[in-house]
């Protein structure tokens, strides 16, 4: 077979395609890499956003969280005040009434006890000739504050000496209240008494027995 013999033109023509192929190649694989690239700065920019925007819902969570703390505070601070309020309100008739109902002779609210290295402050102490009566009052009563007040019951009964033969009754008053927790109360042998339109009046039921600590 003959072999083709190339002129020195077609050598350089083909020299010159090849050339060109590369630079072809070259240029499309830039282009290539150029888009990529694009591609790449454009998705870590996304991604740089993206944690932005989730560094922002995190300083919005913790300001939420901080005003909703600070909220529930100024609520605690407007019930207890509200609390306050409403014993400076109901405490003169409550001496009144228990003057009269149980011929107390010692009266005194926001008593403050000081028993064996322990201290608490009761929201109202009464005194007759035989017995003690420890009064709580209550914006609004629930069935949980009736814990509290027995436990302020036998510390007293356990500490106060001034006071060894008399019996102790619980009392707890209230504006706002469930009538079901009221008869828990009545069940536990607790006194109530209801705040309504500034009258101050016990609400016992006929069967009603105090009991005595």
């Amino acid at each position: 077979m003959e072999q083709e013999v190339l002129t020195y033109q077609q050598v350089l023509n083909l020299i010159k395609e090849t050339r060109e192929s590369q630079k072809k190649a070259y240029e499309l694989n830039e282009k290539l890499f150029q888009e990529t690239d694009r591609k790449f700065q454009e998705t870590d920019r996304k991604f740089q956003e993206t944690d932005r925007k989730f560094q922002e819902t995190a300083r919005r969570f913790k300001e939420t969280e901080k005003l909703v703390d600070k909220v529930s505070r100024d609520i605690g601070h407007l019930g207890n005040k509200f609390g306050r309020f409403n014993e400076a309100l109901v405490i003169p008739s409550l001496e009144k009434l228990f003057r009269g109902k149980f011929n107390c002779k010692k009266i005194a609210p926001n008593f403050k006890f000081f028993m064996n290295g322990d201290s608490f402050e009761i929201d109202m102490f009464a005194v007759s000739d035989d017995a003690i009566y420890i009064i709580e009052i209550k914006s609004k009563y629930s069935g949980d504050d009736i814990s509290q007040l027995v436990k302020q019951i036998q510390k007293v009964r356990k500490y106060d000496k001034d006071f060894p033969n008399r019996a102790i009754y619980g009392v707890i008053v209230a504006t706002d209240y469930d009538k079901k927790h009221i008869e828990k109360l009545y069940e536990k042998g607790i006194y109530f008494i209801s705040i309504s339109d500034d009258l101050v009046k016990f609400d016992l039921p006929d069967n009603f027995i105090p009991k005595k600590w």
